[in-house]
Order: C-alpha cells, then sequence, then structure tokens
C-alpha cells in the first residue's frame, strides 16, 4: 500500500496518521473509494464532486486545491489499484469544530474480480446509516457484516435499516429486477450516492424508492455495484438460486466495455 498526505501546497509520501487525528480517534472523516488503472482514476470528476459536496454537508473546510491535485499524484506514479481519497477533521476534541483538515490518498494493488456473479445473504442485525448514507470512516459495522457474511462461504450481505428497509449491501450498492422493472433503495433510505449505482440510472429506468426484505426474497434478479466491482450479478440469495439473469450481466458487459475504451464520464 502507498500512502500521501497533502502538506499544503503538494501531497507527500505518508507512513501513517497522526494519532492526535481525530479520523483515527472518533471516525471523523468522509473518503471515496476508485478505481485507478495506469494512474488514470475511473469517474474521477464524479468522485472529485462527492467528496467536495461532503465535506460541505459536515462543515469541513473545502480542500479543493488538494482534491483536484490528487488525480496527478496516481497519474504520475502510473500505478493501478483499488484507491480512497480520505478527508479526515484533523486534531482537536470531539466537539470542537474542523478548522484544518487533513486530506491522505491510499492506494493498495488488487487483482480485478475474476467472478461473473456472487452468492450473497443477510445481515441479521439492523444496520445504522450514518448521515444518511456519507461515507465516512466509521466503517467497522460495515466491515464486521462482511466478515461475518464471508464466515458462511457467501460473498457479500444484505444490510436493512432500523425501519426494515433495505439499504444496501456492505461494500455496495443494490439493484433489484422484479416483473422487468429495475428498483434500488432510496437515498432517504440510507443507501450511498456511488458513481456506478448513478451510471446504471443513467442507463435503464430504474425506480428508486423504498425496499424491504421481501423484495430481494422475492426479486427474479439481483445485482450490485460499486467502484471496484462494476456491476456484480447475483447468483443465490440465502443460498436461494435466482431466475435467468439478463439485465445485470447486460450492464455489467456495458461497463467492462467501458472500462476497455477508457471512457472518463459517467455519460461514455
Amino acid at each position: 500500500m502507498k500512502a500521501w498526505l497533502w502538506n499544503g501546497s503538494a501531497f507527500e509520501p505518508a507512513n501513517g496518521v497522526p494519532i492526535s487525528d481525530r479520523g483515527f480517534r472518533f471516525g471523523m472523516s468522509l473518503f471515496e473509494s476508485m478505481c485507478v488503472r495506469d494512474g488514470a482514476i475511473e469517474f474521477w470528476p464524479q468522485h472529485q464532486q462527492r467528496i467536495l459536496t461532503a465535506c460541505a454537508e459536515r462543515d469541513f473546510p473545502m480542500p479543493e486545491t488538494a482534491v483536484s491535485a490528487a488525480g496527478a499524484v496516481f497519474e504520475n506514479a502510473r500505478i493501478s489499484g483499488f484507491a480512497r481519497i480520505y478527508i479526515t477533521a484533523g486534531d482537536g476534541g470531539p466537539a470542537a469544530p474542523v478548522t484544518d483538515a487533513r486530506v491522505f490518498l491510499i492506494i493498495e494493488p488488487r487483482e480485478p474480480e475474476r467472478e461473473d456473479s456472487w452468492e450473497i445473504t443477510f445481515h441479521d442485525d439492523f444496520y445504522h446509516p450514518m448521515f444518511g448514507g456519507l461515507k465516512t470512516a466509521n466503517y467497522w459495522l460495515n466491515a464486521d457484516a462482511l466478515a461475518q457474511a464471508r464466515s458462511k462461504n457467501v460473498d457479500e450481505a444484505l444490510l436493512c435499516n432500523d425501519f426494515g428497509e433495505l439499504v444496501s449491501a456492505c461494500c455496495a450498492n443494490l439493484f433489484i429486477v422484479k416483473d422487468d422493472r429495475i428498483l434500488t433503495p432510496s437515498r432517504k433510505s440510507g443507501c450511498r450516492a456511488g458513481v456506478v449505482r448513478e451510471w446504471v440510472i443513467q442507463r435503464r429506468k430504474v425506480e428508486e424508492r423504498r425496499l424491504r426484505r421481501e423484495d430481494a426474497v422475492t426479486a427474479d434478479e439481483i445485482f450490485l455495484t460499486n467502484s471496484w466491482l462494476g456491476i456484480m450479478p447475483v447468483a443465490t440469495l440465502e443460498g436461494r438460486p435466482l431466475g435467468p439473469r439478463s439485465t445485470g450481466p447486460k450492464l455489467a458487459a456495458e461497463f467492462a466495455d467501458r472500462r476497455e475504451c477508457g471512457a472518463d464520464n459517467l455519460s461514455a
């Protein structure tokens, strides 16, 4: 893994987070996950906008210069992998305003996903998304739910909020196909505004609505999306094979073609 810290004028190599940083101490940080291919960040303009919007929502100083400079770090290094940009609350007490945020970049080598479909389950406990689904460093619940799913020899788990509404998978957004309709949880349920989620919504007629567990149980198809996977069709839910898959695999093929063409924006 490689990491860089913004020093006020440029990114420099970093070996860790200061122990005084509130991102470390209290989980007070925001992030965006990105796929980097030969130095190019997929959907980089959209990721930039999302991290800056999240900063505005949480009253973090707007680190526009640092964020705009992040793309050049990966481009100059000519590296590929799974990357994140973190904006932390910097030093201070838990109730102090954020006045000097830190900006970190990290990237880890990762092999492309080889499977063409996943097996998933439901997470047993209710999930409590923070701040309407903003991507924050308070990620332990997601990580624990994913670890529990993997202990059952499945790839992912679906999360429901305390109203019984589907939110997402642990590390991906969720789409359901039922009677030729494509459905996805509403942002009001706590799902995240992922760039691949938006890519799908721009290419198909998608209904954003409150969904419940039974909607997944009775689905004809399910597929997951995130910046690393792209689009992952689901083969089984709770061990039940889903019906013939069409929508998810077609979208996955379209997204793979997009990557091969090197498209760099949502409309490509």
